[in-house]
């Protein structure tokens, strides 16, 4: 697994706002993708630890 120009990844969730910039230009101009958190840029993943409260900001942030 590797980046490319239709997958990101970012190793943690501190990088959520980098990711939906990321997303955002994927999905304009590819009209899909994937947005992966806890994998680094190599594609090696760390894994990384979701709540309910984690699933509620992404998903406001993705609203915003």
């Amino acid at each position: 697994m590797s980046e490319n120009e239709t997958t990101e990844y970012k190793k943690t969730l501190g990088q959520l706002k980098e990711g939906i910039i990321s997303i955002a230009a994927i999905l304009n101009k590819h009209g899909e993708g994937e947005l992966w958190f806890g994998v680094r840029g190599d594609g090696i993943p760390l894994g990384v630890n979701v709540g309910v409260k984690t699933i509620r900001d992404i998903s406001q942030a993705i609203a915003a």
